[in-house]
C-alpha cells in the first residue's frame, strides 16, 4: 500500500513520470493524482525493497512529461477537462493506450472497442498523433480446461487496426505474454492452460498479423522480445522514448537507456510512481497480467 510516512530515503527530480506500468492509474486513481500533483511530489515504495521509499517530485518546474498507461481513459479524459488548466502547466503527455480484442481473460474491462476508439480520437484531436503509442498486448494464446483448441485473443485484431490506422496512428506496439508462476497459477485457478508457443510459432503468427499491418500501413514493434527483433518487418519499441518526448516538448532533455526494465526494452529512463499491492491492486484484475501481485 502507499506510505504515509515522512522517513524517505532520498528526493528525486526525474524529465519523465511513467503512470504507470505497474497498474491502470488512469482508469482508477485520477483522483489520487491530482492529489499527489496539488502537494507537489509523492513518495514512491520500491516494490522489491519496501523499506526504500522515494520522494518523487512533481511539480511543472521538476516534470518535462507525464506518460499515462492505461486501457480506458474515460476518468483520465474526465479529469482532465476539470483541470485543464494545471494539466497545461506541464508541457507533455504522452499516452500508452491498450487495446486488445475484448476476451474471456479480461472479464473486469467493462468497456466496449467502439468507445475505446472514441477515447482514442479525443486524445488525438486534444494532443496530436505524435503523442500517443497504440499497443495491442500482450498477444496471449490459451486453451480452456474442458477443451483441446487453442484460443487466443487476436480474433478483432484486424478490425482493430484497420479502426486505429483511420485515426492517424501508424505504429503498432505489441508482445507475446510471459508465463510467470504466479500468472500461471492464476490462469489455472480461473480454469485456462496457458499456452506459449515456440519462437517459430510465434514467428508464423506473426507474419500474418505482419500481412494484416502492412494491409493499412502499420509498423509493428516489439517490445520487450529481444528473439522477435530480427523477423522480417518487426522494429524494436521504444515505449518511453526521449527522442519523441523531446519533439512533443520542444525542449532538450537528458537520453539514457531505462536499465530497470526487463530484456529488450528499449525505454528511456523515467521515474514510475505506481504500485502493485493496496490502493493500487489494478482492478482489471486480468488473467494474463504480470504486473498483478499473487494472493498469498
Amino acid at each position: 500500500m502507499e506510505t504515509k510516512s515522512n522517513n524517505f530515503s532520498k528526493i528525486i527530480q526525474a524529465p519523465i513520470i511513467s503512470c504507470s506500468r505497474r497498474t491502470d492509474i488512469p482508469a482508477f486513481l485520477m483522483d489520487w493524482v491530482m492529489e499527489k500533483i496539488h502537494i507537489g511530489y509523492v513518495d514512491v515504495i520500491n516494490p522489491f525493497n519496501r523499506k526504500q521509499v522515494s520522494r518523487v517530485l512533481l511539480s511543472p518546474e521538476n516534470v518535462k512529461c507525464w506518460v499515462w498507461w492505461s486501457k480506458n481513459f474515460k476518468e483520465w479524459i474526465k479529469t482532465y477537462k476539470k483541470n485543464t488548466q494545471i494539466f497545461r502547466a506541464y508541457k507533455g503527455h504522452y499516452f500508452q493506450f491498450t487495446i486488445n480484442s475484448p476476451s474471456e481473460l479480461e472479464q473486469n474491462l467493462k468497456i466496449s472497442l467502439e468507445e475505446r476508439f472514441s477515447q482514442l480520437n479525443w486524445l488525438i484531436k486534444e494532443f496530436g498523433s505524435n503523442a500517443i503509442s497504440f499497443r495491442f498486448d500482450p498477444i496471449i494464446l490459451y486453451k480452456r480446461k474442458d477443451e483441446k483448441s487453442i484460443r487466443s485473443n487476436l480474433d478483432k485484431f484486424e478490425y482493430i487496426i484497420e479502426r486505429v490506422s483511420a485515426l492517424g496512428l501508424k505504429e503498432m506496439i505489441f508482445s507475446f505474454a510471459t508465463f510467470y508462476s504466479k500468472v500461471n497459477n492464476r490462469l489455472q485457478k480461473r480454469g485456462f492452460i496457458p499456452v506459449d508457443p515456440p519462437l517459430n510459432k510465434k514467428k508464423e503468427i506473426l507474419d500474418s498479423l505482419l500481412e494484416i499491418c502492412d494491409k493499412y500501413n502499420m509498423q509493428m514493434e516489439a517490445c520487450c522480445q529481444p528473439d522477435l527483433i530480427d523477423t522480417a518487418g518487426i522494429k524494436q519499441a521504444h515505449c518511453i522514448d526521449a527522442n519523441k518526448i523531446e519533439k512533443l516538448i520542444g525542449e532538450k532533455i537528458q537520453k539514457i537507456k531505462d536499465t530497470g526494465q526487463r530484456k529488450g526494452c528499449g525505454c528511456s529512463k523515467s521515474k514510475d510512481i505506481g504500485g502493485y499491492i493496496g490502493i493500487f491492486r489494478c482492478r482489471h484484475n486480468c488473467g494474463y497480467c504480470y504486473a498483478s501481485p499473487a494472493k498469498k
